[in-house]
C-alpha cells in the first residue's frame, strides 16, 4: 500500500504506557460507581489492581541504573 504521507510509527513502549493509563482510568471509574452499578467483577478488579497494573508499572517505569555501588559491581 502506498501512502501520500509517512504514517506515524509508535514505539511499543508508548503503546504499553497508554494501555497502563487506560487500565488505571478503568479502576478510577469503577471506584466512583456504586457497588450495584460496577461493570467489573470483584475478582477482575483485584486482578487489575493487585497484579496486572503493578506489573505493568514496574516494567514501564523500570530504571536499570544501579541503586548502590554493590549493585553496580555485582551484576
Amino acid at each position: 500500500m502506498t501512502y501520500h504521507y509517512q504514517p506515524k510509527q509508535e514505539l511499543e513502549i508508548t503503546k504499553l504506557e497508554k494501555i497502563l493509563q487506560e487500565l488505571q482510568s478503568i479502576i478510577q471509574r469503577e471506584n466512583k460507581r456504586h457497588i450495584m452499578d460496577e461493570h467489573l467483577s470483584h475478582s477482575m478488579r483485584n486482578l487489575l489492581e493487585d497484579e496486572i497494573i503493578p506489573m505493568l508499572e514496574a516494567e514501564v517505569n523500570y530504571d536499570p541504573t544501579p541503586q548502590t555501588s554493590y549493585d553496580f559491581f555485582h551484576q
